[in-house]
């Protein structure tokens, strides 16, 4: 009898806890959003949240359909996602300032737990976006050819020259090769382009970066910043890029210095790191920030530069007609045009076309738009969202359904370039232009700052290789099945592509 005060007093205790935690629950602004996947009661969350870690795809689809032109949540172990479709709510989130949804702290907490895997400057002064925005893609013309250059390195490494054998190759890790390299050339130029332990470590860091955030996301976050520091790899890759980029860093400024002051802009090398550099000395940013700087600018386009080339090639390889209607008008355009330009591709619609459907069609990745809720925000519609809310659009259920575009489940690799002939809408359907509808880059004053870059360099990178070979599929010339990625649709990894140097080709 003695302890019989002690236990009534604890299980006094529980039932105040658990009562509380039922009122918070009950209470909470999103409650009122539909779960999908489970329940969301305390504590069965947490299960809702492991089935929503196995079938993400799934479990849009199935909100995207109960809750049309609405939202739902969706369990994580750390917090809740709210899934947004159609426009209406699209346009709502787009013309949010910052001071109420933010993308930049949604894409710090959602994917990179940038507060523990990388320097504060990267969050605190972003200048290397408007470096993408207002120089690099502006410089884009003047890198074509560079650009192209590589890609026939690249591509004559992997397979030669022969035009007439055949040669077989697994696709994905040649065309990562080819994107990484393409792209790097126009990041940090010759030789480090070309640097295979260089390119390892930019992999490397693309892959641990999102690596670290997952692991993080687990851990409560009262105790985050104490466990970092013994989870985060991201910082000691940086670190070792800055191995390889010192010397160039280091190289340019002595040349610099020999120049005088009228020389010094017409000689600068023409790339991102040296945008980059232009800043950082002016504000005496360390090499290591810098080289940060870079590698996230590789993880926001090397592999998904690689997967949409990749998906391509795959379809062009498949259809014989397809790759030869695709090469028909490079070959018109550029004749036309009077070379390969920037200029001239802007005018290949077909090109443009399989590149806008192949987004479209395999959600790279499933959704986007991204915001955090900074303070307590009441959208159009009447819900409410706490402070700390974390949202997303159903970008790939919104691509496939036919309310917005027709026959939404079949590849169709020249349907924006019909779409582009209607008059007025030359401009609407084209890959870089973003739509309430269409939404891989995101869309508004947050749309991805690089997609016109984007558009240049996987256009120069196919336009090369459709001009110079002849593909194939390999094996048994079925098409390799597609894997369904935990957040977006992955081109066949061991597929293989037959290629062949094409006669008289450049």
């Amino acid at each position: 009898m003695d302890d019989f005060p002690a236990a009534a007093a604890a299980c006094a205790m529980i039932a105040i806890a658990l009562a509380y935690a039922a009122v918070r629950w009950y209470t909470d602004p999103l409650h009122a959003i539909p779960t999908v996947g489970g329940s969301s009661l305390p504590g069965l969350s947490y299960l809702t949240a492991l089935r929503t870690k196995r079938n993400f795809k799934a479990l849009l689809e199935e909100g995207y359909r109960k809750y049309p032109g609405s939202m739902f949540k969706l369990a994580f172990a750390s917090h809740w996602l709210i899934i947004l479709s159609g426009p209406e709510l699209v346009e709502d989130v787009r013309k949010r300032p910052d001071e109420e949804l933010s993308l930049m702290w949604a894409h710090a907490e959602l994917i990179w737990q940038s507060k523990h895997t990388l320097e504060p400057q990267l969050s605190s002064d972003r200048y290397h976006v408007q470096v993408v925005r207002e120089k690099l893609t502006r410089r884009l013309p003047t890198m074509l050819l560079d650009i192209l250059d590589e890609v026939a390195v690249t591509l004559e490494e992997g397979f030669g020259t022969d035009t007439k054998e055949w040669t077989e190759v697994a696709v994905t890790p040649l065309m990562n090769k080819v994107t990484a390299r393409a792209l790097n050339r126009s990041f940090v130029g010759l030789p480090l382009c070309r640097n295979e332990e260089y390119l390892s470590l930019v992999a490397q860091f693309t892959r641990q970066i999102v690596r670290d955030g997952e692991t993080l996301r687990l851990v409560p976050k009262f105790i985050r910043s104490v466990i970092a520091p013994f989870i985060v790899k991201t910082k000691k890759i940086a670190g070792r890029a800055v191995t390889y980029l010192r010397p160039v860093v280091e190289q340019r400024m002595n040349a610099l210095a020999e120049l005088g002051d009228d020389q010094k802009e017409t000689q600068k090398p023409n790339d991102l790191l040296q945008f980059i550099l232009d800043t950082a000395i002016q504000k005496g940013e360390d090499l290591s920030v810098i080289a940060q700087r870079l590698l996230m600018l590789n993880v926001a386009t090397s592999f998904t530069f690689s997967m949409i080339v990749t998906h391509v090639i795959y379809h062009v390889a498949e259809k014989p007609e397809l790759l030869q209607s695709l090469r028909d008008e490079i070959q018109s355009t550029i004749s036309a045009k009077g070379g390969c330009t920037l200029d001239a591709m802007k005018h290949m619609w077909k090109l443009d076309s399989i590149l806008r459907e192949t987004l479209r069609y395999y959600g790279i990745p499933y959704t986007t738009l991204a915001r955090k809720a900074m303070k307590d925000v009441t959208l159009s519609n009447g819900t409410r969202l706490p402070e700390g809310t974390l949202l997303q659009a159903a970008t790939y259920q919104q691509h496939h359904d036919e309310t917005y575009f027709a026959d939404a489940g079949t590849f169709d690799a020249f349907r924006f370039a019909r779409m582009r002939g209607a008059e007025g809408q030359g401009f609407k359907h084209q890959v870089s232009t973003t739509a309430p509808e269409y939404l891989p880059f995101g869309h508004g004053k947050h749309a991805c700052p690089g997609r016109h870059f984007a558009a240049g360099i996987l256009k120069g990178v196919l336009v090369y290789i459709i001009l110079n070979y002849d593909m194939k599929l390999g094996g048994d010339g079925a098409r390799p099945p597609h894997l369904e990625a935990p957040t977006a649709v992955v081109p066949a990894p061991h597929g293989r592509v037959s290629f062949r140097k094409r006669e008289g080709s450049v």
